[in-house]
């Protein structure tokens, strides 16, 4: 093993950390070029989070070759959970039965609907993520990331504002009785 380590060429093992080195450089000053286009997606939403590193988080998917840049699973586990439980509460009372409740839930959280949400306000245009395809026009997957953005961007609010704030957040953007 010691022979395997030290057949490795110094130029190359440097060249290596210089190349990751200039691409999270690159990540980070992209991500404040962009500061300003995901400020005014929040500011159109009516979100003003008290944590602005919250916002970036919640438009990075894990697909998104970051370095150590946190992503935005567990804003958008913490959000689709939220937006099934507020649902589920509010159609509660008002289906009969089981069946009708799943499917009303399933319906309101649909990754059709939030990804239409999500384009409507311009998540389409900073969401950062990677597509399937290595050509760099493929939208394939686009609506799973756009929905699981906007369920990220619920978790968010709810993170930083508070229960009321999301479910108005939900009321005025996603979800309509």
């Amino acid at each position: 093993m010691l022979q395997r380590v030290s057949a490795i060429k110094p130029v190359r093992l440097a060249n290596t950390i210089a190349r990751c080195a200039t691409y999270e450089v690159r990540a980070y000053s992209t991500l404040r070029d962009d500061s300003d286009k995901v400020s005014a997606v929040y500011k159109r939403l009516g979100v003003d989070l008290s944590d602005a590193s919250l916002m970036t988080q919640s438009i990075t998917h894990k697909s998104f070759s970051h370095g150590s840049l946190p992503t935005n699973e567990k804003l958008g586990y913490l959000g689709r959970t939220f937006l099934q439980m507020h649902v589920t509460e509010q159609k509660w009372d008002k289906v009969k039965s089981n069946r009708t409740l799943r499917s009303s839930v399933a319906h309101a959280t649909a990754t059709d609907k939030l990804a239409k949400v999500a384009r409507s306000v311009g998540v389409d245009e900073v969401m950062r993520w990677k597509a399937a395809s290595s050509s760099p026009d493929s939208k394939v997957g686009e609506d799973s990331v756009l929905a699981h953005t906007m369920e990220a961007i619920v978790g968010a609010v709810y993170h930083d504002k508070g229960s009321k704030a999301a479910r108005d957040f939900v009321t005025k953007h996603i979800y309509t009785y």
